[in-house]
């Protein structure tokens, strides 16, 4: 976990408006690092990952991936680099699974044995290869975003990014996206979760950054953060549930 990823450095997100969404952060996300960004509602989690994978432009500072500036590597990103939104249907683009995990490596150009073979290969890793000639539409909430994540996997990223990945997820879909998560870390893919549910994933967590009203205000190793935690900043402290940090999951297994 020694190689930058993204380096972030005196980023802000100033809207026309004056709302401030982001302040002056200081980053560093290294790979194969499974890091959890938790925050209330409005913290600026959502709007970090934007601005990181070349979605929203800063309103200053900069961002370099793998020590170049993103605005020369937003290609290699896009290749590199894949984000499972909050909302699964807003990712469903085909009239079947095989066609949705398709559609990334067939923009970018991969010939049709390979585009199959990968459809074939990231739908056998995410639990879908007998749902292949499904309308996504039919799918569970937890079967939507393990195929977002199968099409990403699919494109060939090292590195997935999860937007709030239990938000309006039964307990079968939630169990169903933790298996993915810990599949997708033990495999050695880099992962930033944002979530304020931490009981659900702390678990799997290298290391936790609390974001709260756009501003940075703890970043180191789980437990150290949470020693530190303060009620203002909207995420509970899971551990009096639990006997430990390595306890924190939903994933009984």
């Amino acid at each position: 976990m020694d190689n930058v990823l993204f380096s972030i450095k005196n980023v802000s997100k100033i809207f026309p408006n004056g709302n401030i969404a982001l302040s002056e952060i200081n980053l560093e996300i290294f790979e194969g690092q499974c890091l959890l960004i938790a925050g209330s509602n409005g913290s600026g989690k959502t709007q970090l990952m934007r601005i990181i994978t070349g979605l929203v432009e800063t309103s200053r500072g900069t961002v370099l991936f793998k020590g170049a500036s993103l605005d020369g590597s937003l290609e290699k990103v896009r290749r590199s680099v894949g984000l499972v939104f909050q909302d699964a249907d807003a990712q469903l683009v085909g009239d079947t699974v095989a066609e949705d995990i398709a559609f990334g490596p067939k923009n970018l150009g991969f010939p049709k044995n390979e585009v199959e073979f990968r459809v074939s290969e990231s739908a056998d890793q995410m639990g879908l290869g007998d749902k292949l000639l499904y309308s996504p539409r039919r799918l569970s909430g937890g079967e939507k975003r393990r195929l977002a994540v199968a099409g990403i996997l699919a494109m060939g990223c090292d590195t997935l990014i999860f937007d709030e990945p239990f938000a309006n997820l039964d307990w079968p879909g939630v169990i169903q996206v933790l298996r993915a998560i810990k599949s997708l870390k033990e495999t050695g893919k880099t992962l930033i979760i944002l979530t304020h549910e931490l009981e659900k994933v702390l678990a799997f967590a290298d290391r936790l950054l609390i974001l709260h009203r756009g501003i940075i205000k703890d970043d180191g190793p789980p437990e150290e953060v949470l020693n530190r935690i303060k009620p203002e900043y909207g995420v509970r402290d899971p551990r009096k549930n639990y006997s430990s940090i390595k306890d924190c999951s939903w994933l009984e297994e």
